[in-house]
């Protein structure tokens, strides 16, 4: 499996933008870790593991819920979340590999907030 920047940044757009539930977005972060602990994803590019692993890890959870329909992260968390892991948009890294699907491409940025959690 293969995941950049891109591909964190639509996800989290995509929560944002309401194209995608929470626990969609969820899942595929689940999906991502469980390719990285047979150790069988690839960073692209390579240079920006960091920062597309902490998208990951940001949206590993991104579902979780404090009580009936009242999760535990509003929109404004998760935009910072973004900004925090991967960066604000117009930071995106120049990506030679710009293959991905519309459920894995995200751009991110690096401007840098503080913690997402």
């Amino acid at each position: 499996m293969e995941i950049d920047l891109q591909a964190v940044r639509r996800v989290f757009e995509d929560v944002l933008n309401g194209s995608m539930l929470r626990e969609q977005a969820d899942r595929w972060a689940h999906a991502v870790i469980q390719e990285e602990e047979t150790a069988v994803v690839t960073y692209s590019p390579p240079r920006e593991r960091e920062r597309i692993w902490a998208g990951v890890m940001y949206l590993y959870g991104i579902d979780t819920m404090t009580g009936p329909n009242a999760y535990l992260h509003t929109d404004d968390d998760i935009s910072r979340g973004m900004i925090a892991s991967i960066g604000a948009v117009g930071d995106e890294v120049a990506d030679d590999n710009s293959v991905g699907s519309r459920a894995t491409v995200a751009t991110l940025h690096r401007k840098q907030v503080g913690p997402h959690h």
